[in-house]
C-alpha cells in the first residue's frame, strides 16, 4: 500500500537525528540544532554549535538535557536554550568512534567501535569503561538495573550497569543486532540478516521470529497499540507486526532513502531521511 507523508517541516535538507516530546521537536540540522513546533514545523530556536555538516551524528533527549554524539565526541547541552553543558573525545579514529548511546537518570552509556562501553555520570562527569564485547555494539538499550546491547556479530548482551560487565549473552545470528525495542514486558530485535525477534528479557530466551522481515536493514521505530512498527529506509517500507503472533499485518511503501530516523508519538510516527529536506509526518490512526 502507498501512504502519502505530510510533510511538517521543510528545512532544504536532510535531517541528521531527532527527538519528540511535548510539542516539540529537537533536531540536529547541518551545524545547528533546531526546537520546532512538531505540530506546524515552525522553528521556534536555532544555534550552530557544530563546526561542520554531518549526518551521523545522533541525539537522545532526556529531561532537561541532550545528548549528542558525533563520532568521537560526546556533547551534552542544555534542552531549553541549547547551551553547551560539557563536551569531550571519548575515541581517536575510525577505530574508536562512538556507535551508540544510551541515557537513564543517572548516566550516559557509550559504546565504542570494538567493543569498550563506557559510562558518564551526569552529576560528577566522571567516566566509567571497560571492555565487554569483541565486536562493536551498534544498538544499545536500558532495561531494568542493566544495558542491553545488539553486537555486530549477532549476539545479544546483558550488561550490569554498575560494573559493565556482561551477565548473560545470547546469539541470535552472525549478522549486526542494529536496533532494540523494549515494550510490554518483552524485546523486540531487528538483525541485519533481516530477522525480526521476539525476546522474554528476563530469561533471553528467543519466544519468536520472523525471517524476510525486510530484505534490507531496517530498525524498530516502536509501538503502537497492539502492533509494533519496523522503518526500512533502502526499501522504502513501513511495516506493522502483531505483538502477539508476530504476523505482518500491514506495509506501507513510502519513498525513503538509505538511512534515518522514526518515533512514535502517540499516533504519529515523524521520520526523518536522506530523501526529505526536513521531517515527515504519517498518522497512524489513518493507516488502516
Amino acid at each position: 500500500m502507498n501512504k502519502p507523508a505530510e510533510r511538517i517541516a521543510d528545512l532544504g535538507g536532510a535531517v541528521a537525528d531527532f527527538a519528540v516530546a511535548g510539542p516539540r521537536i529537537d533536531c540536529i540540522f547541518g551545524r545547528e540544532l533546531l526546537k520546532l513546533d512538531k505540530n506546524t514545523g515552525d522553528i521556534l530556536l536555532r544555534r550552530t554549535v557544530f563546526e561542520k555538516d554531518g549526518l551521523s551524528r545522533k541525539l537522545i533527549a532526556r529531561g532537561g538535557e541532550l545528548f549528542v554524539y558525533d563520532f568521537c565526541t560526546l556533547h551534552i547541552f542544555r534542552r531549553e536554550d541549547f547551551e553547551p553543558l560539557w563536551s569531550r573525545q571519548l575515541g581517536e579514529d575510525l577505530s574508536s568512534d562512538i556507535c551508540g548511546m544510551a541515557v537513564d537518570k543517572n548516566a550516559v552509556y557509550c559504546s565504542i567501535r570494538n567493543g569498550k562501553l563506557m559510562a558518564l555520570d551526569r552529576q560528577s562527569y566522571l567516566m566509567r569503561e571497560n571492555l565487554v564485547s569483541g565486536s562493536s555494539m551498534w544498538s544499545v538499550k536500558v532495561y531494568g538495573n542493566g544495558l542491553l546491547c545488539g553486537t555486530v556479530n549477532g549476539k545479544l548482551l546483558d550488561i550490569d550497569k554498575s560494573s559493565l560487565t556482561v551477565k548473560r549473552e545470547l546469539a541470535l545470528g552472525k549478522k549486526n543486532i542494529a536496533s532494540l525495542l523494549a515494550g510490554g514486558g518483552i524485546l523486540y530485535a531487528a538483525g541485519q540478516d533481516g530477522r525480526l525477534f521476539k525476546i522474554d528479557p528476563d530469561t533471553l530466551e528467543v519466544l519468536a521470529q520472523v525471517k524476510n522481515a525486510h530484505k534490507k536493514m531496517f530498525r524498530l521505530a516502536g509501538v503502537y497499540g497492539d502492533a509494533i512498527i519496523t522503518v526500512s529506509h533502502p526499501c522504502s517500507e513501513i511495516a506493522f507486526w502483531d505483538r502477539g503472533s508476530m504476523e505482518r499485518t500491514q506495509l506501507l511503501s513510502v519513498p525513503l532513502k538509505l538511512s534515518g530516523r522514526a518515533v512514535i508519538d502517540v499516533d504519529r510516527l515523524y521520520i526523518s531521511s536522506r530523501n526529505i529536506p526536513g521531517i515527515d509526518m504519517l498518522r497512524l490512526d489513518l493507516t488502516n
